[in-house]
């Protein structure tokens, strides 16, 4: 009987030991305020609605460009970094959110949103053309 609850408390510590920590064991989210696949920073105001939508789910999120905590500053540890990852195509706009750790592994990655809507880049793209014309 006593080997049995001793090989059960080492499969406990075992299994404790290797299991990855949770996104909601960090306690910030510092989010990229100009994602790769982007021209500037904050354009379309990605970065800010990324930030305002981890913080309306409870996480503390700041962009690179804030003034981060001071606990922050002595451990980058306590924080995952959120990206976009582009898939996106001819057809498709396809974008998801990956999130990392301060060793720059992937914890997270959000499934792809998609859209197929391009009529904005269009109808910008002609404005700007009547604007040059005129």
């Amino acid at each position: 009987m006593k080997k049995k609850i001793l090989l059960f408390c080492f499969f406990l510590m075992t299994f404790s030991m290797i299991a990855q920590k949770s996104i909601h064991s960090y306690k910030y989210i510092v989010v990229s305020e100009k994602f790769s696949f982007l021209r500037s920073l904050d354009q379309y105001k990605t970065s800010s609605l990324t930030k305002f939508l981890f913080n309306k789910y409870g996480f503390t999120a700041y962009l690179d460009s804030d003034k981060l905590p001071a606990d922050f500053n002595k451990n980058r540890c306590l924080a995952l970094f959120a990206d976009a990852k582009d898939a996106s195509n001819f057809m498709q706009t396809k974008i998801a959110i990956e999130l990392k750790d301060c060793d720059n592994n992937v914890l997270f990655v959000s499934t792809y949103g998609k859209s197929k809507s391009k009529t904005f880049l269009m109808k910008e793209s002609k404005s700007k053309m009547l604007l040059l014309n005129n």
